[in-house]
């Protein structure tokens, strides 16, 4: 088990370390210069500091030695994104602007949770510019590249946490999505994301972005994500929208899934009238659907539905938000500094300073009827899968892949932030390849509050599916 410790999950880590099989000081230095070899071919990190890695794992191996373990994750190696504050670490935000302050005396709730577990923090993984598209290229840092082909995206905004999982750069990261921003990446990368219920896992300082945040964890396995579910989703005073804790463990599910679990399959996600269809590769849905009929061959009782008929258009309450969202972080940044923004934030800082509150107002009202039409579909399912996105992975320096409008940055990405909008937990799960290699990804949505109905319905498709042991070759 010496040999790649850097492929260990963690639950293979934490197994190590009881059985002293390794140290947390040595997989740190496996961790490191995995890191050292090929970050500069993915651009995953964006800040990583082998001394304070090292220090960290000095003390976690030192807890194991006495038997003095601080809790569920010591030892265990996990980066952060570069838009959650962390002490002693800059977070950088993926932007030239140096108006917000890079530096932070304290943890947000998440990082906070983490160390209070043991966890060993590795570093900061790349974001574009304040987290503001589904890709991950900024002025800043460059671009994050796909371990599986180093040509193309690695999506975002995620993108440089989901690179570095799927690399090997580290078993699992902190990423946030606020509109599919963890699916979006885990989908081209061939990673198990989870966007929980919004509230679920607490988060400070507040997006700027507001309730559609949210933060999550990304990893190869669904057993992973839900070791460090059971460290982060808890209350926080920091938060106010935080929920209260529940009594739930993420990494036990029921044996007797098949009969517990009634699933819908949605091709479109309710979307189809509000994007061309057309441009939805067909080898992404031929492959989806392959996957479909080999869960229903293991006993899944799936039903493809058409009852998701949205009230209001998605897209345009998400737009008013996230716009609304870039044009009052932009009342923070200087005039000199204003100057050093991205084309794309800044066009839609433009466009977020033509709403009205009225028309913000409107748009949260839109959200919660669209909200309440979910609502009722889950009175009738458990779940819905889906394709989580309708393209394979594309150039590495593209916002949109072909077929798609390079203005309109959130066209391509109809299937995921319907639900940030709502609120509901929304997981991606690798299930198939591409005839080029590329990972695709089968969005699960449960009803709001049902986080543990994404884990148990995606580790029964993982055991299915059983792909966690293909590694990209780059």
């Amino acid at each position: 088990m010496k040999q790649e410790l850097w492929k260990c999950s963690i639950v293979d880590i934490l197994k190590g370390y009881k059985e002293k099989l390794f140290s947390p000081l040595e997989l740190a230095k496996e961790v490191i210069n995995k890191i050292n070899q090929d970050n500069t071919k993915i651009n995953a990190y964006v800040f990583f500091d082998e001394d304070v890695i090292l220090e960290q794992a000095s003390i976690s191996t030192l807890n194991y030695e006495k038997n003095l373990l601080r809790g569920s994750l010591e030892g265990v190696p996990i980066s952060i994104k570069d838009l959650i504050v962390t002490k002693n670490m800059p977070t950088n935000r993926g932007t030239l602007t140096s108006s917000l302050s890079s530096q932070s005396d304290y943890d947000a709730p998440v990082v906070k949770k983490l160390k209070q577990q043991g966890a060993i923090i590795l570093g900061k993984t790349a974001s574009p510019e304040f987290g503001h598209k589904g890709t991950t290229q900024s002025l800043k840092y460059g671009n994050t590249n796909n371990p599986w082909n180093l040509d193309l995206n690695a999506g975002g905004s995620s993108g440089g946490s989901s690179a570095a999982v799927a690399g090997g750069l580290g078993p699992a990261s902190i990423g946030t999505d606020g509109g599919g921003s963890i699916r979006i990446p885990c989908s081209f990368c061939g990673l198990f994301g989870h966007k929980p219920t919004f509230g679920r896992i607490p988060a400070y300082p507040i997006s700027p972005f507001g309730t559609i945040a949210n933060l999550g964890p990304i990893s190869r396995t669904v057993k992973d994500s839900g070791l460090i579910m059971n460290a982060i989703a808890n209350l926080d005073i920091q938060d106010w929208h935080s929920l209260p804790n529940e009594k739930q463990d993420y990494t036990s599910y029921d044996s007797d899934l098949k009969k517990k679990y009634k699933i819908g399959y949605s091709k479109f996600w309710g979307m189809d009238k509000y994007f061309d269809t057309n441009l939805m590769e067909s080898e992404v849905l031929e492959k989806i659907e392959e996957s479909i009929r080999s869960l229903k061959k293991s006993g899944l009782e799936i039903l493809e539905i058409d009852s998701i008929n949205w009230t209001h258009n998605p897209l345009d309450v998400f737009l008013v938000m996230w716009q609304s969202g870039a044009a009052n972080l932009a009342r923070k940044i200087s005039v000199k500094d204003f100057y050093n923004l991205e084309p794309s934030f800044s066009n839609f800082v433009e466009k977020g300073k033509q709403y009205t509150m009225f028309d913000f107002m409107d748009a949260e009202a839109k959200r919660a009827e669209n909200a309440l039409h979910l609502k009722k579909i889950f009175r009738n399912v458990d779940a819905i899968v889906g394709p989580t996105l309708p393209v394979l992975p594309f150039n590495s320096g593209q916002n949109v892949p072909a077929g798609f409008k390079e203005e309109q940055l959130f066209s391509w990405l109809p299937f995921t932030y319907p639900f940030n909008l709502t609120k509901n937990p929304a997981s991606t799960i690798n299930v198939n390849f591409s005839n080029s290699g590329l990972p695709i990804g089968l969005q699960i949505v449960a009803d709001i509050y049902k986080d543990k109905t994404c884990f148990e319905l995606a580790y029964f498709i993982e055991q299915t599916m059983g792909l966690t042991d293909i590694w990209p070759n780059f």
